[in-house]
């Protein structure tokens, strides 16, 4: 009998601090995205222009280089030349 009811509170912890991981997994990852939302959102730290040549209306897009290297094979590679490149 005892034994049965180690088991049953064993698995009753295990459960529980199961579900405190999934819960804290869930508040990192919402406030991961909340961090990176306001990053890519605000104009503080960006360090990279692009910009675009339109005819009736050029404009210049900021960005984050670490962003772009880490999500992009192309602008990795490039960026880590630290020269100017252009697209037509």
């Amino acid at each position: 009998m005892d034994n049965d009811n180690n088991n049953q509170i064993q698995n009753a912890n295990q459960n529980q601090n199961e579900n405190e991981m999934k819960n804290l997994e869930k508040k990192v990852t919402k406030n991961l995205i909340k961090d990176y939302s306001n990053l890519l959102n605000g104009n503080s730290f960006k360090d990279f222009s692009i910009f675009v040549e339109n005819k009736s209306n050029p404009f210049e897009i900021k960005v984050h280089k670490s962003i772009l290297s880490s999500r992009s094979p192309f602008f990795n590679e490039s960026l880590r030349q630290e020269s100017l490149f252009y697209f037509f």
